[in-house]
């Protein structure tokens, strides 16, 4: 009896021994080998660099006056406008790179039955990127890196240089030919009074500042009155953006076309000059020995999450012969996915790139 009695001690022992130290147990797995309807887990994503293209793009809207017609009649080697059309000049670009989650460092974690210890926490931005994980919550300021706040791009007001009032100066129920005429008429008057404002007959211009405002006034007058018979240009300045997302299996990509007469076509579609963008990876990750995109996808890995260590690459944007941009940028996605521990640790990410930041043994 007393035999039986300690072996059934010495099993409660043991049983003790296994089931005290014993964590969660945790499994991360490809996104889509998940089963579907799988509850006990949570999804997180490591980012993606996005590039983001903002062309700086001048807009000339060429309108067409009812008087253009006659404006050869009345002013020599007059450039009037025949018809309305859009012309378009590429100013600058600017570039500036975005994270995103990526849909290739998707993963689910499964939260397996907690039979000692603490219970692991998770720390995800709002868009799915992994913050931090650990035994304690992450929300520490100092350690956990948030993703600077990305100014976008907006679109600077037009300026509207039209100005139709002077149509009303000109006696109505005439003809175009004789509204013309008459257009033309204050024009010369217009140049004979700023004529005599510079050779000094008017006394009133004695005063430097008076002198520039009536001559700044006249000037004023006949451009709106030129208008009138040649038509008109409004300008206006606009950023039109492409985002790009860099392909370690195709280093170059066209993303938009340009021309002068249609503007910035995103796509390969479209007429102009061809844009493209070339990111050549430096390799610098090339000599870790990371599992291939095929293992990661189909194994699961007990107690680990990934984390990526991220790549440099020579980024050139070009329109047509002109390049652009050049530069080395940081490309997440050509760089190399790597697992860490998740037993007794708590890991900082860096939501920008992926990369682990900080490591703590509990």
């Amino acid at each position: 009896m007393s035999r039986i009695f300690t072996k059934f001690a010495f099993a409660l022992l043991a049983l003790s021994c296994i089931g005290g130290p014993l964590h969660a147990q945790y499994t991360t797995t490809f996104a889509k080998n998940v089963t579907p309807g799988q509850q006990n887990g949570l999804y997180y994503s490591l980012p993606q660099t996005m590039l983001k293209l903002d062309f700086i793009i001048e807009e000339t809207t060429l309108e067409k006056s009812p008087l253009s017609d006659y404006a050869s009649n009345y002013m020599e080697m007059a450039d009037y406008v025949e018809y309305e059309t859009t012309e378009y000049r590429l100013l600058d670009m600017k570039m500036s790179s975005v994270a995103s989650p990526d849909p290739n460092a998707l993963f689910f974690v499964t939260l397996g039955s907690v039979r000692g210890g603490n219970k692991m926490q998770f720390d995800i931005t709002p868009n799915g990127i992994i913050r931090s994980v650990g035994l304690e919550t992450a929300n520490s300021t100092e350690e956990v890196r948030e993703a600077p706040v990305k100014k976008s791009c907006c679109e600077q007001q037009p300026v509207d240089y039209s100005d139709h009032k002077l149509m009303n100066m000109i006696t109505t129920g005439k003809s175009n030919s004789q509204m013309a005429k008459e257009a033309a008429d204050k024009i010369e008057e217009i140049r004979k009074a700023k004529f005599y404002l510079i050779s000094g007959d008017v006394e009133m211009a004695t005063n430097p500042e008076t002198f520039q405002m009536m001559y700044d006034k006249l000037d004023a007058m006949e451009q709106e009155y030129t208008k009138l018979l040649l038509g008109n240009r409004v300008t206006k300045t606009v950023v039109k953006t492409v985002y790009v997302v860099p392909n370690k299996e195709v280093p170059t990509q066209t993303v938009a076309k340009f021309s002068e007469n249609d503007g910035l076509t995103i796509g390969t579609a479209g007429s102009g000059a061809v844009i493209t963008v070339q990111t050549l990876s430096m390799n610098t990750t090339a000599a870790i020995n990371a599992p291939s995109q095929s293992a990661v996808e189909s194994m699961s890995y007990e107690n680990k999450v990934f984390y990526r260590l991220p790549e440099t690459a020579n980024v050139k944007v070009t329109c047509g012969n002109k390049t652009l941009f050049e530069d080395r940028v940081v490309v997440n996605q050509l760089g190399v996915l790597l697992t860490a521990p998740l037993t007794n640790t708590k890991l900082v990410f860096d939501t920008e790139t992926g990369q682990i930041v900080n490591m703590r043994m509990q």
